[in-house]
């Protein structure tokens, strides 16, 4: 054989090489691993209720001939005693009457949309939806009364919603608009002819809703899943002349009739916290737990708080969103969980190669496990760390498998 061929020869075993190393290295290469960073994360376990609001008040009346109110006060300031908190105009027609509630009623709703912070369009939006749908319910199984009071929640929602998409920050141009034509309306009135003020020190209140003298918070910790039924059952009563109430404590109860299965996870004794999904108020409020009755498929929970918001708006019927457990740890996606030799795992990405990390999972939610951060006293595989980077999307996956 010449030296030409000889060179030949080995070139094409060159090139036959080549290619059989390629075809095997290619069977394993990827282009493009997508790879999901470890992070520290925090879930809560939450559970939504609907629920009303017992509390201990005192019913402002107007002694005079009834009229109309001009209120010195917003919905929530703290008032000394003996302080006057309305003014009494006799007023000529209900028409007229009904146009002053009107003006107290946008501008309560422009106030309290405004004040309805650190939400963006989006959560605003499922926020309606949801309402919307609880408002369908309660009307549905002739709850009549709370489909009512969660209907102005709804109102201050809308009002959010569109003041997030003009892009302002406040109602205050409209608000003061209002009040100018309110107090003009009123001045053409002429001169009050009484006034109303509070026996005691408290928060007030404008308007009545009828359950003043029937959701007691002395009724709370005794309260019971029939004698519940028995309380919102009952009509709502109608007080001549009443203008306002005045709550004379910061001390309310919460109370809700909700599924066995949803009551499971509290305690009593314990604090939660607690966000009034639906209110002006979109901070969370810590509610002790004082009382809790499970039946056979329904339960009822009673919450307290000593705490009253300024801006926490006391309507009668709320939801309220209860957090029952926290966890933290990582958050992995469920996809990429699998079981070997007995061991819940991920693989991970590191120098090229996929690489098996051992995991507790502690939680679920949304597609995604949350996972212990401390690692066990015994593991078979090293355990996920902070940082590491878990392989997505592939199924053919072993110890070691080179990815790239």
């Amino acid at each position: 054989m010449s030296k030409t061929q000889k060179r030949l020869l080995i070139a094409a075993l060159a090139v036959l090489c080549a290619v059989y190393l390629g075809y095997h290295i290619g069977k394993n290469f990827k282009k493009d691993v997508s790879l999901f960073t470890v992070r520290p994360y925090t879930a809560e376990d939450t559970a939504v209720f609907t629920g009303y609001i017992l509390r201990e008040e005192t019913v402002l009346y107007a002694h005079t001939v009834p009229g109309m109110c001009r209120y010195r006060y917003y919905d929530g300031e703290k008032v000394g005693a003996n302080k006057v908190v309305a003014d009494v105009y006799q007023y000529a027609n209900d028409a007229l009457k009904d146009k002053v509630a009107s003006y107290r009623k946008q501008i309560e709703i422009l106030r309290r949309s405004s004040s309805l912070g650190r939400l963006s369009e989006e959560e605003i939006s499922e926020r309606i939806d949801r309402l919307s749908f609880t408002i369908s319910e309660k009307n549905a199984s002739g709850d009549t009364a709370a489909a009512g009071a969660l209907g102005d929640e709804l109102l201050v929602l809308m009002a959010k919603r569109d003041l997030l998409i003009s892009g302002k920050t406040n109602y205050d141009a409209e608000i003061t608009v209002l009040e100018a034509e309110l107090s003009s309306l009123l001045l053409s009135l002429g001169t009050p002819i009484g006034t109303v003020s509070t026996p005691r020190s408290g928060y007030f209140y404008a308007g009545t809703d009828g359950y003043e003298s029937i959701l007691r918070a002395e009724l709370a910790k005794g309260l019971t899943l029939s004698g519940f039924d028995a309380l919102i059952s009952t009509p709502p009563s109608v007080s001549s002349g009443a203008v306002g109430t005045l709550l004379t404590s910061s001390e309310w109860y919460y109370a809700t009739k909700t599924s066995a299965q949803s009551a499971e996870g509290f305690t009593v004794g314990k604090t939660y916290e607690c966000l009034f999904i639906d209110n002006g108020y979109s901070e969370t409020i810590p509610m002790k737990l004082v009382s809790r009755e499970v039946g056979e498929s329904e339960a009822l929970l009673v919450f307290f708080s000593a705490s009253l918001p300024r801006d926490f708006d006391i309507t009668r019927c709320q939801r309220m969103e209860a957090a029952r457990a926290e966890y933290t740890g990582y958050r992995v996606p469920a996809e990429t969980v699998r079981v070997k030799n007995g061991v819940t795992c991920v693989y991970v990405f590191k120098e090229g190669s996929a690489y098996l990390r051992e995991i507790e999972i502690l939680w679920e939610q949304n597609g995604y496990f949350i996972v212990s951060d401390k690692p066990g006293e015994t593991s078979v595989f090293p355990p996920l760390k902070l940082n590491d980077l878990i392989i997505l999307g592939e199924k053919d996956l072993s110890e070691g498998k080179f990815m790239q």
